[in-house]
């Protein structure tokens, strides 16, 4: 077994990975999804009203409702903003580290539970997706927290509770699928064990009975909002069941490509997905499952990989397939990859990880130098200083720490440089800083145009007019709206102009800054002046 000389400074790497996340905090919400998210949190808050949830103006029905109540608790606490938006999910994600580092710790021991969560801090869509929150760092606490619990019960059924519990914030955050990422890795442990006394023990089917029952709220909720209501239109039909449409069709209608929701799956998405997302460890991870695999009756314990497999496999058939959905397994694979690198020879590896380092520092300053976001001087001497440390960090007991340098560069890269200067171009939420401060507390109609990042920002609430217009309004619209004016020959005063993209869907015309105007949108505020009637 290595000894593995970085366990001996593992806080100050978790201090270094989280300063380097912490000015992510502050940086604006994108469109669509994270601003849309926190926009509904927004209106619980405005509303008072914790049962229904609304946006764009109407009725929402897609995810439960727990993330959108710990950001309105949030925002109760700290006042609406961005960071009080990105805190309780950042937290959450810090906290699935430490249950990482539990779950890893009870069947491996503490150098391995160390380099598990250092794997799972440096993973680069996890990075990302602490600075672009959606659901996803919640689920993965919640997860991973369920699956320690769980492990813990099997000495002591009083954790059954605490199981229960976080099981059922899983639920209440994504929905009942969860339950097969939880369930499937005890039930390979146990098949693979042949310890079947399990399946007959009482205190599982009581943790099943107490999940339900913690996750009553969200049905109370979605009965209240959508079952009680059955004149409301959803999804362009009436009779829609809110608690329908959370058993099934929120997850399972979207695997199945049943339900409202639907999309075009690829059974090799994932695969190599992966290959990024879960960078600088991707290829280890690889290596690491195909050791695992070849060896199915020589491991410690199957929960890991049980989880892993099964999500993984799910997700690769369903219709409907997004990047982050892999966040939540990012424990699971941190476990499974620090198990097997712990007692691995390091040389070969540590080549392959100075390689990724290097392609991952090198990468970045290209993006700098081509890009130039703001300071990015003051990048290029980053990288000088990642180049440095790559250099001195040669010995393969130093695998990890050459590893972290990458994902440190990302971090800093994006929450201090990039996402900074991409932001400029969101025209939603530059357009309501603008607002604020020119028209503070005056309402904004949307025409023909829509901005989850400006209705979240905006300091009053936002008004859909897509019928007629009262005198001397102030309108958000864009290139449709502005030209439906024209052609009423209706009178408007341009109030503010902004260039606009949506900052989420990257590409080479953008970032070149020699073409990047060729890319860009247009929206606008204007003081509608005259009465306007779209017939």
């Amino acid at each position: 077994m290595q000894t593995y000389p970085l366990t001996t400074r593992y806080t100050w790497c978790i201090a270094i990975i989280i300063l380097s996340l912490i000015p992510g905090l502050f940086t604006t919400l994108m469109e669509p999804d994270a601003a849309l998210y926190a926009g509904i949190a927004k209106q619980i808050v405005w509303r008072n009203d914790w049962v229904n949830l609304f946006a764009d103006g109407t009725d929402w029905l897609d995810k439960p409702h727990l993330p959108f109540w710990i950001s309105a608790l949030s925002f109760k606490i700290f006042g609406i903003s961005t960071f009080a938006y990105k805190l309780p999910a950042f937290l959450c994600w810090l906290s699935g580290a430490r249950f990482t580092y539990l779950f890893a710790r009870h069947f491996y021991g503490t150098a391995t539970a160390q380099i598990a969560a250092l794997i799972y801090l440096t993973a680069l869509h996890a990075i990302i997706s602490s600075n672009d929150v959606r659901a996803e760092p919640y689920l993965t606490c919640f997860l991973v927290a369920a699956s320690w619990y769980l492990v813990q019960s099997l000495r002591s059924a009083w954790y059954i509770i605490p199981a229960a519990l976080f099981t059922a914030f899983a639920l209440m955050t994504k929905g009942p699928f969860v339950l097969i990422t939880i369930g499937s890795g005890l039930l390979l442990h146990w098949t693979i064990q042949k310890d079947w006394r399990q399946f007959l023990q009482w205190k599982w089917y009581v943790y099943l009975l107490l999940a339900a029952v913690f996750t009553l709220p969200e049905i109370w909720c979605l009965y209240l909002q959508f079952d009680a209501h059955p004149e409301k239109v959803i999804y362009g039909q009436q009779g829609v069941s809110g608690i329908r449409f959370f058993l099934w069709e929120s997850q399972f209608g979207r695997f199945f490509n049943t339900g409202p929701i639907k999309g075009h799956g690829d059974p090799f998405f994932f695969l190599h997905t992966l290959l990024w997302a879960f960078l600088p460890w991707s290829l280890l991870f690889y290596l690491a499952l195909f050791q695992r695999l070849r060896k199915l009756r020589k491991g410690v314990e199957w929960i890991t990989l049980g989880a892993s497999l099964c999500t993984l496999l799910l997700f690769s058939f369903s219709g409907f397939q997004l990047p982050h959905y892999l966040n939540i397994l990012f424990p699971y694979f941190s476990i499974l990859l620090a198990a097997w690198l712990i007692d691995l020879p390091l040389k070969k590896a540590m080549i392959t990880q100075r390689v990724i380092a290097l392609l991952m520092v090198v990468l970045l300053l290209a993006i700098t130098l081509l890009f130039r976001p703001h300071y990015w001087i003051a990048y290029v001497i980053v990288s000088a200083a990642a180049l440095t440390g790559w250099w001195l960090l040669r010995s393969p007991d130093d695998i990890i720490k050459v590893s972290m340098l990458g994902s440190v560069c990302v971090a800093i890269f994006i929450n201090l440089f990039f996402y900074p200067t991409l932001l400029d171009y969101q025209g939603g939420s530059v357009a309501a800083e603008w607002k604020n401060r020119q028209f503070p507390g005056e309402i904004v109609h949307f025409y023909r145009s829509n901005s989850q990042a400006f209705e979240f920002y905006a300091d009053a609430q936002v008004e859909r007019r897509d019928t007629s217009f009262k005198k001397k309004e102030l309108v958000f619209t864009g290139r449709a709206g502005r030209q439906a004016l024209d052609l009423a020959g209706k009178e408007y005063k341009e109030e503010a102009v902004f260039s606009s993209y949506p900052v989420t869907r990257l590409d080479g015309q953008f970032i070149n800054p020699a073409t990047r105007h060729e890319g860009l949108d247009t929206v606008w505020l204007l003081r509608v002046n005259a009465l306007y009637s779209n017939k």
